[in-house]
């Protein structure tokens, strides 16, 4: 077949086909338009329903709040109702106090006697106000026994401690379970105040209370105190002294206080005021103790005073941090003023002590001497003395920064206290400074002052002797610890000259036997021109004493060396020879002998 009659075919299929099309599009628009017309007919409809029921549903709803309005005024005419019988339901048991041993359900009763009266003062009814009187009355005597129940509490736990309870309470002195009630019924007073209209004010039961434990806990100590340093002295030992157990003790029961009151004492400034209050008696004691220990420690002489040390060492390192702490919220200005009269006591013991060496307290420094020469009192207590300031330099260093150098020289005024807070720890090389600068100027002075007491011997072999032993003794001492650890090579040198100076002094208190033994004695007239004096010397010293061995030893040994070998040669020149009709009266000793009795030099019961 030709294409063109193939392609006419097609097209008259094509055009059957659209005009099918277009009949069955002309029938979907017919029915369209009967939808859309029902449609409209329904949303009239509609309309015209929804114009019948909204005043039906209109009225529904205002039925409905009218029968919530009414059923919320009949609970809350029943709920008066209730709160307006409360006082005669709770009063009974109100009134009779809560049982200790469960307080729960009366801290419950008072809630709901709080609640009745929020209830019925919110309706403001005003014929309900005799109730709400009553119903305050009650929760005011509810609040009165809960008050009586804490006073009875907190004296349950506030019975007195032993000193072991107080060392040994790692600042707490009460049962986990007794705080827990006290600190529960504190806040429950406490929150219900404002509520209640009642304020309970625990300070001054507090004060009551506390005050009491803490004076009867801490009085024996201050009793020990009075029995006990009145015998403190030269022989006092480091840590003994009954007041450092008073001090840590005392700390202690306030620190313990601080936390006890902070748990039970919500409001800030009544807690402030109570600690204060509590504290205060306790306080009054201990300060009292310590100006009466002051007291004594101004009596005595320096060297007995070292207990002080011991206490200004024991509040400066374990007390003072905490009680300045304590001291913003309460004052305690007392304490440091007691320890500041403590530590001026020392500063003044250190000006007594240059003036005791000076000897300006002596009406006549040559009395008193020891006949033997041996060393002075002044001495050994003087090196004593030193050995206990180096115990407690810690504590004496930054008193002497107070004074400066050389300030150890003149008497202290209760001014210089006042810049105690201006020594820092970082100050321990000054502090060394002038512990070293104190100790020389100490022995500086008695080095003259022993020279000017040596002039009250009358025999220069005996004065001698006594410097000897004194510069010896002090030569020794500071060569040995503690002292070593203070003083340098320049004072060792100093003395090890002045020891070897009375050494050769000694050697010539000799000079006349060793002149009788030289090479320039001759025999005049059948007799030895003088006689030997060794027997008169040796005599006079054997009442001198040297009482260290070393000392005395090398002495001897030094005269021996001198005189044992002259002696010798003297024999052999004239024990031999015609020299007198009576050699017995001359030569009365072999060598043996006399070596004998020089080793037996400085020993009084040697002949």
């Amino acid at each position: 077949m030709p294409p063109q009659i193939q392609t006419n075919g097609k097209l008259d299929e094509d055009a059957a086909d659209l005009d099918a099309l277009q009949k069955q599009l002309g029938r979907m628009n017919g029915l369209s338009d009967k939808l859309v017309t029902i449609l409209d007919s329904f949303d009239g409809r509609l309309l015209k329903l929804e114009a019948s029921i909204l005043p039906i549903h209109k009225s529904t709803q205002n039925l409905t709040k009218l029968a919530n309005n009414i059923d919320a005024t009949l609970k809350a005419t029943e709920n008066i109702v209730d709160c307006l019988n409360m006082p005669s339901k709770e009063e009974a048991y109100i009134l009779k106090g809560p049982d200790e041993n469960n307080v729960l359900p009366y801290l419950k009763a008072m809630g709901r006697l709080k609640d009745g009266v929020d209830s019925i003062e919110k309706s403001q009814l005003k014929s309900c106000d005799k109730t709400i009187y009553q119903m305050k009355q009650l929760l005011k005597a509810g609040m009165l026994h809960l008050e009586t129940l804490f006073r009875k509490w907190l004296s349950a736990v506030s019975n007195p401690v032993d000193v072991n309870t107080m060392l040994n309470s790692n600042s707490e002195l009460m049962t986990t379970a007794s705080m827990k009630q006290l600190s529960q019924l504190s806040t429950y007073i406490a929150s219900s105040e404002k509520e209640i209209g009642y304020s309970v004010d625990f300070t001054k039961p507090y004060i009551e209370i506390r005050s009491a434990f803490l004076q009867r806990s801490l009085h024996p100590l201050s009793q020990a105190v009075q029995l006990s340093e009145k015998h403190q002295g030269i022989s006092y030992e480091k840590g003994s002294s009954e007041f450092l157990k008073y001090t840590e003790c005392y700390t202690k029961m306030l620190e313990s206080e601080y936390k006890f009151a902070e748990q039970i004492m919500g409001n800030e400034q009544r807690r402030a005021a109570a600690i204060k209050g509590s504290i205060i008696p306790a306080t009054i004691e201990y300060i009292a103790a310590g100006k009466q220990l002051n007291a004594v420690a101004k009596r005595l002489n320096y060297t007995e005073t070292t207990f002080v040390f011991d206490i200004i060492e024991k509040y400066d390192r374990e007390c003072m941090l905490y009680l300045e702490g304590l001291a913003q919220i309460v004052p305690l200005n007392d304490i440091q003023d007691m320890m500041n009269s403590f530590k001026l006591t020392v500063l003044r013991n250190f000006y007594e002590f240059m003036e005791d060496i000076r000897g300006r307290k002596e009406v006549n420094p040559q009395i008193n001497l020891s006949s033997d020469g041996t060393v002075h009192e002044m001495t050994s207590n003087t090196l004593n003395y030193f050995k206990r300031l180096y115990i407690w330099r810690d504590t004496v260093e930054p008193l002497l920064i107070l004074v400066g150098d050389g300030g150890w020289n003149s008497m202290p005024s209760a001014q210089v206290m006042t810049e105690a807070s201006r020594v820092h720890a970082g100050e321990s090389a000054l502090g060394a400074a002038l512990l070293q600068k104190f100790f020389v100027d100490a022995l500086d002075q008695m080095t003259v002052a022993l020279q000017l007491k040596s002039r009250g011997y009358k025999k220069p072999t005996l004065a001698t002797l006594f410097l000897l032993n004194n510069y010896n003794h002090i030569l020794r001492q500071i060569r040995s610890p503690p002292l070593n650890a203070i003083f340098d090579d320049g004072s060792e040198m100093k003395f090890g000259k002045l020891v070897k100076k009375q050494l050769d002094a000694y050697q010539e208190s000799w000079k006349p036997c060793v002149e009788n033994l030289m090479d320039v004695t001759y025999v005049r007239g059948g007799a030895i021109n003088k006689s030997m004096e060794f027997e008169e010397i040796s005599r006079a010293q054997q009442t001198y004493a040297i009482p260290d061995t070393e000392l005395r030893n090398q002495v001897i040994r030094d005269v021996k060396n001198v005189l044992v070998p002259m002696y010798g040669r003297f024999l052999d020149k004239y024990q031999g020879t015609d020299f007198t009709k009576n050699p017995a009266k001359y030569i009365r000793y072999d060598k043996e002998r006399v070596d004998k009795m020089i080793s037996h030099l400085f020993e009084p019961t040697a002949y």
